[in-house]
């Protein structure tokens, strides 16, 4: 069987689509609107004409809820906060000059904590500091 790769799109006005519709129900064999245009085609040029191809249905995507689209943002600027109190740990390591290192360790931990409870929130899991139902 070969595989279609070759990919044709055409826009119809609502009265050709109509007349699409009406010429593809006169068919004893139900076709996709894709598919009968195709079928017509290859009968215009002579062809062997294909069997129908199957309906494939593809689930609409669904719009992530507010919720989901601020806190995935949060996650991204928690991670580009991780990455510069990171790149402040290096610098301050390389001078050997280390007066916050306190501080440094426990934003480090607050942002991987609070990274962590994000990510868990996402996934619909419970954090430690949530109650339970």
């Amino acid at each position: 069987m070969d595989v279609r790769t070759v990919v044709v799109s055409f826009r119809l006005t609502e009265d050709e689509a109509s007349h699409l519709d009406q010429a593809g129900e006169s068919l004893k064999t139900q076709r996709s609107r894709g598919d009968f245009a195709r079928a017509s085609a290859m009968h215009q040029a002579g062809l062997r004409i294909p069997k129908p191809t199957p309906a494939v249905r593809t689930p609409a995507r669904r719009k992530p809820s507010a919720d989901t689209e601020v806190l995935t943002r949060i996650l991204g600027q928690l991670g580009k906060i991780g990455s510069n109190i990171n790149q402040l740990a290096k610098v301050a390591n390389q001078n050997g000059d280390i007066p916050a290192e306190a501080t440094l360790l426990q934003m480090s931990e607050f942002v991987a904590m609070t990274c962590h409870s994000v990510t868990a929130t996402l996934m619909g899991e419970k954090t430690p500091d949530e109650p339970r139902e």
